[in-house]
Order: structure tokens, then C-alpha cells, then sequence
């Protein structure tokens, strides 16, 4: 049976594995240093392999396949470690689900300490382990995420009334709808088409991605929010990791907690870079009005638990606490 899937994998061209020794290391992004956290984390995570003696090879820009099919070459142990998007996982473990609650978060930094004292990898793997797929960690594509918009400054909970923002699935709808905005969800590769005609006015995101994307031409007004972090997910093929001896394991953890904190320096930077950046473009950069981000919170705390469930949701409380 794997012969027969090596033999397809090849037929469409997807890469395989350099050599058994060689961790094959998959991007959804460029080997952007500046510009891309994700391949921050994984250059250092390489570079930490290679130093003690664990070859690898990083293939980018989803050039071994695309997010479903990366996941699967992942659980079947033909990439090793993937770069992937987190609602792949909201059917196999829904607390998954709990790195988008809106506004549970205060920054960056409150994200990693509720994700450590709520033990959420742990909890998140004792789902995904039978699916052949083990998380590592959450990098960050940028700062925390804020509402750019085509139309005027939001700086009151009410500013939000006149303002159709882009959702990308029914959950998100329900979440702008809470805030008082109309919502239509629009796929993302369609986002600067529905911005341009109308059908959209903006969007939720971190201060990077109008630029990253193109859109400040377009988008005129962004307020920075806490709304909560941007990260992706870094999953191991379960049976390759299992497969480790102890010592090659503590190679891939230590290079895993190195890639986290590069990625973590980066971002810190980079908020400040892409805030810079908004305002060279000629993108308006306004604040919330004290006390009208926590309107918003008040709105957006009754959906917590349709998203992630009421027991979940006390976990995460008290970490949060």
C-alpha cells in the first residue's frame, strides 16, 4: 500500500522524503526571513537539526502540495513536519477551535500562558494522535488581528453598524453579526475583487496582511483591536516521531521550543514594522475610544462556548485568570 502511494505521490509530483535520515520540512509560505514567521520558525528549527547531525530539507510555498494534501502526506509519514492551517483540525479535536475566541486574549504573550497553563497541546494531541498527526506548536503570522476597512475610522463599538466585513465561515459571520457589522463570507482568494465592487468593506486580520496581500489601495482604515493572535500550526507525522530514539526526539523537541521563540521575536518585531508600513502606504491607523473594546468583548463572550463548548471554555477561563 505505501509503495502504491509513493508511486502516486510521485506521478503528480509531489516531493517525497530526500532519504529516510532527512526530516522533510513543509511551508505554506516563501523562505521569506523578514517578511514570512513562519519560515522563521522553520530556518531555526532546521538550522538546530542540521547542527546536531539530523539533515533536513524544507520544501516551500506549498510546493509538495496544497493544505489538505500536505496533511495527509503528513499523517501517512511522507513529510514529517507541515505548516498548517488550523481548522484542518476543528473536526478531529474542537478545542482546536479555542486559538479564535474573540477577544479571550489579551496579546501575544497572555495567548502562549493560557495555552501552557490550560495543558491545550496536550489535550489538542489526545485527539489527533489516532489520526496519525501530533501538534507541535502555534507560530504567529503576525501581530494580533484588528479591522481594516474601506469607508471611515472605527473607534466606538457602533462604528462597526454601517461596515460589511468579510467572514470567512459561518462562525466568523455570527461573530461581526455579535458586533453589530454585517458580515457576508466571501473565500479569500476572492477578497480584493469583493472589496473593489463593494460586496465587502473590510476585513478581520493582523496589521501585516493588507500589505503582504496588496489590499492598501484598497483599504483605507485599520484599528488595531487585540481581537486575538494569528497562528498557524506546526504538525509532526505522529509515527515518524514515535519512531525516534530519545536522544534524535530531544533533538526535534529543543528545535521546536527554538523555532517558537524566533518566531515570537520576530513578531514583536514585526507588528511595529507592519504598522509603519500601513502608514507609508497611506493606510489610517486608529485606536479604540477607552472602554469600547470591552463592548466587544462583552459581545463576543455568549459564543465561546457554541464554539469551542461550555468544559472548554472554563478550562481556558481559568488559565486565562
Amino acid at each position: 500500500m505505501k509503495k502504491l502511494l509513493y508511486a502516486t505521490l510521485a506521478l503528480v509530483g509531489l516531493a517525497l522524503p530526500v532519504q529516510a535520515e532527512t526530516v522533510s520540512i513543509a511551508l505554506s509560505g516563501t523562505e521569506d526571513i523578514k517578511k514570512n514567521g513562519e519560515y522563521v520558525f522553520a530556518k531555526t528549527f532546521s538550522d538546530h537539526l542540521n547542527a546536531n547531525g539530523v539533515k533536513t530539507v524544507i520544501h516551500p510555498s506549498n510546493s509538495v502540495g496544497k493544505e489538505k494534501e500536505r496533511f495527509d502526506q503528513t499523517a501517512q509519514g511522507l513529510v514529517h513536519v507541515n505548516f498548517a492551517d488550523a481548522a484542518l483540525l476543528f473536526k478531529l479535536a474542537p478545542m482546536v477551535k479555542a486559538i479564535y475566541l474573540p477577544f479571550l486574549y489579551n496579546g501575544n504573550r497572555h495567548f502562549d500562558e493560557v495555552v501552557e497553563k490550560s495543558n491545550m497541546i496536550s489535550r489538542i494531541n489526545d485527539d489527533l494522535g489516532v489520526h496519525g498527526i501530533r501538534l507541535a506548536a502555534f507560530p504567529f503570522r503576525g501581530g494580533q488581528a484588528g479591522i481594516f476597512n474601506t469607508q471611515h475610522p472605527i473607534t466606538k463599538f457602533i462604528d462597526l453598524s454601517d461596515i460589511r466585513v468579510r467572514a470567512k465561515d459561518n462562525l466568523q459571520l455570527k461573530i461581526f453579526e455579535s458586533w453589530g457589522a454585517k458580515a457576508t463570507i466571501v473565500d479569500w482568494s476572492e477578497v480584493a475583487n469583493a472589496l473593489q465592487t463593494g460586496v465587502a468593506d473590510g476585513y478581520v486580520n493582523p496589521p501585516a496582511a493588507a500589505t503582504l496581500f496588496g489590499h492598501t489601495d484598497i483599504l483605507k482604515h485599520f484599528t488595531p483591536m487585540n481581537i486575538g493572535p494569528s497562528p498557524r500550526t506546526v504538525l509532526l507525522s505522529e509515527d515518524w516521531y514515535a519512531s525516534l530514539d530519545d536522544d534524535t526526539r530531544k533533538i526535534i523537541d529543543d528545535g521546536v521550543q527554538r523555532g517558537l521563540a524566533a518566531n515570537r521575536a520576530w513578531t514583536e518585531n514585526w507588528i511595529a514594522f507592519a504598522s509603519d508600513i500601513l502608514r507609508e502606504k497611506g493606510v489610517k491607523i486608529s485606536p479604540l475610544e477607552p472602554g469600547e473594546r470591552d463592548k466587544f468583548v462583552e459581545a463576543s463572550k455568549p459564543l465561546w462556548p457554541l464554539i469551542v463548548g461550555k468544559e472548554n471554555v472554563a478550562i481556558l477561563m481559568k488559565a486565562a485568570l
